[in-house]
C-alpha cells in the first residue's frame, strides 16, 4: 500500500485544525448565549400551575393575534396570498393543456403559500415576545399570576392559529381554482362540440355530463374510455364518436386526452408500494464464507464493513438488468373491488450504465435518451396479462397503467421487465430510492389535499417554536435573522451535501473514504438532522395525485412537532423563567 503524499497530509492537518478551531468557536458562542439567557434571576409568578391554564392561554392567543393584525404583519401576508392565488389561476399555463394548467396552478399556489407562511411564521413568532419585552408591554402580563410556560404556549398557539386559518383559506382557494379550471375546460369543449362537432346544445351538454362517467385505464385511439362513455351517452357507435372528435381542433383533442390523464393521475389520492428487495442474508453468508476460504478478506476491514460491502454489491447486481435478461417482481397491492373505478399504475425510472448512442434497428430509430424494453404486467402463464414494448426515457419517471385483469385476486401484481435494447447497455432500477413503484387509489383528491395541508403545518410548527424560543432572549432583528438563516440552511442541505460531495450520488467508495471525508459527512448530517423541520414534500405529492398517508403524517408529526418542537418550546420556557421581567413590589 503506497504511503500518503505530503500534500494530502498537509491538507488533512489543515482541515482538522480549522475544523477544531471552528468547533471551539461555535461552542464558546453557544455557551455565551446560554449564559446570557440564564444570567438573570427568576421573577416569575405562578410557577407551573395548571389550574385555569386554558383561559389564560386563550387570552394570550387572542392578544397575540390582535398584536399581529395591528402590526399588519399577518394582514400583509394574508393579503399577498389572497391576491397571488387568483393571479396564478389566470396566468398558470403549464404545457398549455388542462392537466398542465392544473398541475402548475397547484404547485404555484400552494408552493408560494408554504414559502410566505414560513417567512410570516418567522417574523410573527420572533416578535411575539421580544417586542413586548423591549417596549415593556410584557409588564402587564408578567405582573399577573400567569406562569411563564402559559405565555410561551399561548404565543406559539397564536402563531399556529393564524397559520391554520391562512392554510385553510389557501387550500380552499386552490380547490376552487382547480375546479374552475376543469369547469372552464368543459365549457370550451361544449362550445367546440357545437361549433365543430355538429351537436345540438342538449347533445353537447349530455356529452359533457358523460365525462363524469369515464372509467378504467386510459388508452389511445378508438379504445379510449372517453369514446365508450360518449357513445353510451349519445346512443352512437364508437366510429361515429371517433369521426365527431376528428372534426374538433387538434388542441381540443389533445386537451381531452390530457383531461383523462388528469382524472386518473392528478385529481385522485394514490399511495405507493415500492418494489421489494430480496433477502440477501444467505447470499451474504455464502460470499463471506467463500472469501474467507480463499483468503481474500481485507485484513484492515471489520466484519460488519465486509458484510455491508457484500450487500451493496449484491443489491447493485440485482438492480442491474443486462441485455436480454429478465427480472421479475411480485408487488402486493389492495385486492380488486368489483364494480368500482379501480386502476393501478406502474411508475418507474430506468437508469443506463452509459449514455446510449442513436441507432437504426429495423426501420426504428433508437434515441440517445431512451432504452428499449418489454414490460409484462400480470402472470404470463395465463391470458390475463398485459404486454408493452416501447422505448422508455432514461432518468425520467414513466407511468404505465395496470387494468384490473392484470391484478390477482389477492392484490398481487407480477411485474416482468426484459432488457431488449440491442445496444448492449445495462438497464438499472435503483430500488432503494424507489425507481420502481406500484400506485393505487386510496381516496379522493380532497383527501390528498387535506393531508397535504396538515403536512404543510408541521414545518411551520417547528419554525414557530424556534421563533418563540428566540424571542425569549433575543431582540426582534437578531432573532429573525438567526431563525431565517437556520430556515435557509435547512432548506439547502441537499445543495450543501452535493457541494461538499457527501451525498449518495457523489460519495466515494467505502474503501476510499478518509478521515476528512467522514468528519465532513458527519458534520453535514448532524446539521441537517438538527435543522430539519419536515420531509413530506406535500406540494409535489399533491401535484402528482399522491396521498401522504395518515401513518407517515403521524410519524412526521411525532418526529418534528412533538419531539423537536416541544423540546425547543421547553427551552424557551426555562429561559423566560430565568428573566426578571417585572417583579411585583409590595
Amino acid at each position: 500500500m503506497p504511503a500518503p503524499s505530503t500534500t494530502a497530509l498537509d491538507e488533512n492537518t489543515f482541515f482538522m485544525i480549522m475544523f477544531t478551531f471552528g468547533s471551539l468557536m461555535g461552542l464558546v458562542t453557544l455557551v455565551y448565549v446560554i449564559k446570557q439567557a440564564f444570567s438573570r434571576q427568576s421573577g416569575e409568578v405562578g410557577g407551573w400551575e395548571l389550574r385555569g391554564a386554558r383561559q389564560r392561554i386563550a387570552a394570550v392567543v387572542r392578544t397575540t393575534l390582535a398584536e399581529g393584525l395591528r402590526a399588519r404583519v399577518a394582514s400583509g401576508f394574508a393579503l399577498l396570498i389572497l391576491i397571488s392565488i387568483p393571479i396564478f389561476w389566470l396566468t398558470a399555463e403549464g404545457d398549455g393543456t388542462i392537466k398542465g394548467k392544473v398541475q402548475m396552478f397547484i404547485t404555484y399556489s400552494l408552493g408560494l403559500t408554504s414559502f410566505l407562511l414560513a417567512v410570516l411564521t418567522i417574523l410573527f413568532s420572533c416578535r411575539s415576545l421580544s417586542v413586548e419585552i423591549a417596549s415593556r408591554q410584557i409588564y402587564g402580563i408578567a405582573t399577573k399570576p400567569i406562569p411563564r410556560w402559559q405565555i410561551v404556549v399561548g404565543k406559539w398557539l397564536g402563531v399556529m392559529t393564524l397559520n391554520v386559518a391562512l392554510i385553510a383559506i389557501a387550500c380552499l382557494m386552490t380547490w376552487a381554482g382547480t375546479r374552475a379550471n376543469v369547469s372552464r375546460f368543459k365549457k370550451d369543449l361544449e362550445f367546440d362540440l357545437i361549433t365543430y362537432g355538429s351537436l345540438t346544445p342538449s347533445q353537447a351538454a349530455d356529452t359533457i355530463a358523460a365525462l363524469a362517467n369515464v372509467r378504467g385505464v386510459g388508452k389511445e385511439g378508438m379504445e379510449s374510455p372517453i369514446i365508450a362513455s360518449f357513445a353510451s351517452q349519445l346512443g352512437k357507435t364508437h366510429e361515429e364518436i371517433g369521426d365527431m372528435l376528428l372534426r374538433l381542433p387538434e388542441s381540443t383533442r389533445v386537451n381531452l386526452r390530457r383531461f383523462d390523464e388528469l382524472r386518473r393521475q392528478v385529481l385522485v389520492a394514490r399511495t405507493i408500494i415500492p418494489a421489494p428487495l430480496p433477502d440477501f442474508s444467505k447470499d451474504i453468508d455464502e460470499v463471506y464464507k467463500a472469501l474467507r476460504e480463499q483468503g481474500r478478506l481485507p485484513e484492515d476491514w471489520s466484519d460488519r464493513r465486509i458484510r455491508e460491502q457484500i450487500y451493496k454489491e449484491l443489491v447493485g447486481g440485482y438492480c442491474a438488468i443486462g441485455p436480454g435478461e429478465v427480472r421479475v417482481w411480485r408487488m402486493q397491492g389492495p385486492p380488486p373491488q368489483e364494480g368500482r373505478d379501480w386502476v393501478m399504475g406502474l411508475r418507474f425510472k430506468i437508469r443506463a450504465m452509459r449514455q446510449p448512442l442513436a441507432t437504426q434497428v429495423g426501420g426504428i430509430t433508437l434515441e440517445t435518451d431512451s432504452l428499449l424494453g418489454r414490460w409484462i404486467l400480470g402472470d404470463p402463464r395465463t391470458s390475463a396479462y398485459i404486454e408493452t414494448i416501447d422505448q422508455y426515457p432514461i432518468n425520467t419517471f414513466t407511468e404505465i397503467e395496470i387494468p384490473q385483469q392484470g391484478v390477482e385476486k389477492d392484490g398481487t401484481v407480477i411485474v416482468n421487465f426484459q432488457n431488449i435494447d440491442p445496444r448492449q447497455i445495462d438497464a438499472i432500477f435503483d430500488l432503494p430510492t424507489g425507481d420502481l413503484q406500484v400506485l393505487y387509489r386510496v381516496g379522493s383528491w380532497e383527501l390528498a389535499m387535506l393531508q397535504a395541508a396538515l403536512a404543510m403545518l408541521i414545518p411551520l410548527s417547528c419554525l414557530a417554536a424556534f421563533g418563540v424560543c428566540a424571542s425569549t432572549f433575543l431582540s426582534f432583528p437578531v432573532g429573525t435573522l438567526i431563525v431565517l438563516t437556520l430556515y435557509i440552511i435547512s432548506s439547502s442541505m441537499g445543495f450543501v451535501a452535493d457541494s461538499l460531495a457527501v451525498s449518495r450520488e457523489y460519495a466515494p467508495p467505502e474503501h476510499d473514504r478518509t478521515l476528512v471525508y467522514e468528519v465532513r459527512r458527519l458534520t453535514v448530517e448532524s446539521i441537517g438532522f438538527a435543522l430539519s423541520i419536515g420531509d413530506l414534500d406535500p406540494v409535489n405529492k399533491l401535484m402528482e395525485g399522491l396521498a401522504i398517508g395518515w401513518k407517515p403524517l403521524a410519524d412526521t408529526a411525532w418526529k418534528y412537532l412533538l419531539a423537536k418542537g416541544v423540546i425547543v418550546l421547553t427551552l424557551g420556557v426555562f429561559i423566560l423563567r430565568r428573566r426578571e421581567l417585572a417583579a411585583v413590589i409590595v
